[in-house]
């Protein structure tokens, strides 16, 4: 009992810095995450937040992973996008917050930002996915194009071409370059590195759970 409310507080730890970090990287417009870039997009052309737009997305992840076979149960669904709505919740929070501290101007300033975000969104997938058997829809997308390609390095690079792809077709549509950047390059080559680095510092007794990575 004590170790699975040792867990439950490190999970949510987790998204809130999750949240926390993605937030970082949209005041610093420098580019965000591929998904989070892609609920920037969405956002731009439809009349929601950035927050809802990633939980729009990541309802269309389950649906699309269910497509490809990945089995789930109904509490597993359940807690997967209930986990989507408070994480998207969270990021409309954090990003409120900043808009009313500090939003930065300068480019050094927003280079930090940007570098404070990576990081914290690597520490966050790191206790995520040893504190958590629950996880967002968009991970279990990654897994089920793991399973499909029998490589979840393929699998990873497919699964992250869908949210780029949408972010890239709105650009087009609006001819204005939104949340994509050379952050977000430097979270598709450097993100992998960065949650190595965090796994070997930070070291939580797991609950049982599945093999996989996040992006």
């Amino acid at each position: 009992m004590k170790n699975t409310s040792i867990n439950l507080l490190w999970f949510v730890c987790s998204i809130t810095l999750n949240a926390l970090g993605n937030s970082f990287m949209i005041i610093a417009n420098l580019g965000s995450s591929p998904w989070t870039a892609a609920g920037q997009n969405l956002a731009s052309i439809v009349p929601f937040s950035i927050g809802t737009c990633i939980i729009i997305l990541n309802f269309c992840s389950f649906i699309l992973s269910y497509l490809m076979k990945t089995k789930f149960t109904l509490g597993m669904i359940i807690k997967s996008i209930a986990l989507a709505c408070v994480f998207g919740l969270f990021i409309d929070l954090c990003v409120y917050l900043h808009h009313i501290i500090y939003i930065p101007e300068t480019l050094w300033v927003r280079c930090l930002y940007s570098l404070i975000g990576l990081n914290l969104i690597a520490v966050a997938i790191s206790i995520y996915f040893q504190s958590s058997s629950v996880y967002l829809p968009s991970d279990y997308l990654i897994k089920a194009f793991g399973k499909r390609m029998k490589n979840y390095t393929v699998g990873t690079i497919i699964c992250m071409s869908i949210p780029l792809s949408i972010s890239i077709l709105i650009i087009l549509f609006q001819q204005h370059i939104i949340g994509l950047g050379i952050s977000t390059i430097l979270f598709v080559l450097g993100s992998g590195f960065l949650i190595d680095y965090y796994n070997r510092w930070i070291v939580i007794n797991k609950v049982p759970q599945q093999n996989m990575h996040s992006a």
